[in-house]
């Protein structure tokens, strides 16, 4: 429950003292907000403190309790006001009541007489106070309502709803003016590593951007915010089509600055009718299919440009160029290139319609597929990857997800191909095997030795598995080991001498590495071949 704030009012210090000790003030909820020691200082005090409550005395130096008393009701302020006086007589209380003081008291005054008009106060506020709690609420569901039933009307607008244009031209004129539909995408496209939140988080962070979008739509004359389903949408009435483009820019500037988040925004052609407002959100929702193409963040505006003629021939060229360094070059970085401008070809020819990049994208690995199989090179371990392929690259958010994820499938078939046409990789893994068998006791990394021979890292471990059948760590380890245990049979070497000379800082992982591998620890290794005993100490 509120606290109810007080101001005591008297020019007597003497007598202020005795009200502040008179009652427990705390505990009938009251807070002494302020003391006045004359008429002009309670007004004051009145204007900075907003009470809810006074207690004064009706004659006070500069102004009275009367002039007091006018001054709040002109003011339109509504505190409860209690007046204390020496006077008896009724004059005074009845100009005083009839300013709408609550009550009159006439000194000295005693505990029981204040308290009961304190608590008939406290009472009075309370129930003031609930009640306009009450009258608040309803006046916001109201406006709640009302909101709701207007956003309503502009959703079925933009269904092309006879009835809702019809209802929206008394408030909707569009003159000479035009109207465009805008619509934002899935905001949480942007969100890292694609957290989907769950349901009572999605709500938050929706009441979140509807506030933020209608705080940036307030001051924008003629535009007007609605739900449609999960979106969020809204028109905007403009002269051409560079206004709504521009608001969208703001809006979207405004939910990264405050919620960092990164919405995608379609804007639909400016039409010149109600009638047409359906024709304009459906141009927002292609607008947002491009999406597809793009980071999050863009403001898309409707674009009616055809496909260029040329796109698909530059997609077979684009095609042939890759399938040339597929089979010729000697890594796979070789192939980031032909890939990227293949993919931007694929772009141009979809003009916004994903299902049209999908499917060139999905086409392309069906036709390297077919040009290796004539060249002799059978992809058929990789008959599975193949029949997903089309729904693993449809269900990516973006096309630029889609190349990367072809990228890798690509240099896997990469390394394949150059087994079966060319030698040039089988040199790469004798080479890798020497440079270990020649180093195996330094600190070797993955990092290291795919730069020894020009490979991403991703890369080589999947080469150097595939060409070996084993990873490149089990091949290190097992280089070790086998040395490990020739210097266990044919020195003196301590173990812990042994397991530097070996590449392994710790003799206890070394110790471990070489269970793992002969089953046996060190020691117990050399006490079964009966070799170097003074080495069997750490």
């Amino acid at each position: 429950m509120n606290t109810i704030r007080m101001i005591l009012a008297d020019d007597e210090p003497v007598i202020l003292r005795g009200l502040k000790m008179l009652i427990d003030w705390e505990e009938l909820g009251i807070e002494i907000a302020g003391e006045a020691y004359d008429g002009n200082e309670l007004i004051e005090l009145i204007d900075r403190c907003n009470p809810d409550l006074i207690v004064s005395d009706i004659c006070m130096p500069g102004q009275s309790g009367i002039d007091v008393l006018r001054y709040v009701q002109a003011s339109r302020r509504t505190p409860k006001v209690v007046f204390i006086s020496a006077h008896k007589e009724f004059d005074y209380a009845q100009e005083a009541l009839k300013y709408g003081a609550l009550d009159y008291l006439v000194k000295p005054v005693n505990t029981d007489q204040l308290k009961q008009v304190i608590q008939k106060a406290v009472s009075l506020i309370r129930d003031e106070t609930e009640e306009e709690r009450k009258r608040e609420k309803l006046q916001h569901l109201e406006r709640d309502n009302k909101d709701r039933s207007f956003e309503e009307l502009l959703d079925r607008l933009t269904d092309g709803d006879d009835k809702a244009v019809y209802a929206l031209q008394k408030f909707l004129n569009l003159n000479d003016g035009k109207l465009a539909a805008v619509c934002v995408g899935d905001y949480s496209r942007g969100v890292q590593d694609q957290i989907r939140w769950q349901k009572r988080e999605r709500k938050l962070i929706d009441f979140a951007i509807t506030n933020v979008m209608r705080e940036s739509l307030k001051n924008i004359p003629n535009s007007l915010f609605f739900r449609k389903g999960d979106m969020f949408c809204y028109l905007i009435l403009c002269d051409d089509f560079s206004l709504p483009i521009q608001v969208s820019k703001t809006v979207r500037d405004q939910v990264r600055n405050y919620l960092k988040l990164d919405m995608t925004i379609g804007v639909g052609g400016a039409v010149s009718s109600l009638q047409e407002a359906a024709v304009s959100f459906r141009q927002a929702l292609e607008a947002l299919e491009w999406a597809y193409f793009l980071s999050p963040g863009h403001v898309i505006p409707y674009d009616t440009s055809p496909a260029e003629p040329a796109a698909q021939l530059r997609i077979e060229e684009m095609q042939s160029q890759l399938l040339d360094h597929l089979i010729e070059s000697v890594g796979p970085d070789a192939l980031h290139e032909p890939l990227s401008r293949l993919v931007l070809a694929i772009k141009q020819a979809a003009v916004g319609n994903k299902h049209t990049a999908v499917s060139g994208v999905y086409d392309t690995l069906i036709t390297l597929r077919q040009e290796l199989q004539t060249m002799g090179v059978s992809l058929e371990s990789y008959n599975e990857d193949f029949r997903i392929l089309l729904k693993r690259i449809s269900d990516f958010d973006t096309l630029q997800e889609v190349e990367a994820y072809v990228g890798e499938f690509i240099a896997d078939i990469h390394a394949l191909v150059k087994s079966r046409l060319g030698n040039k990789e089988h040199v790469q893994i004798k080479r890798v095997k020497e440079y270990i068998e020649a180093n195996y006791a330094q600190n070797i990394t993955l990092d290291s030795i795919a730069e020894l021979i020009y490979m991403n890292p991703s890369y080589f471990s999947t080469f150097f598995k595939k060409h070996t059948g084993q990873n490149y760590k089990q091949y290190l380890t097992e280089i070790r080991m086998k040395h490990a245990r020739q210097m266990l049979l044919h020195s003196d070497l301590m173990v812990y001498e042994i397991a530097e000379k070996v590449g392994y800082n710790s003799a206890r992982l070394f110790s471990d590495m070489f269970r793992k591998h002969y089953g046996q620890i060190p020691q117990e290794f050399r006490q079964s071949k009966g070799t170097a005993v003074h080495g069997l100490h750490n």
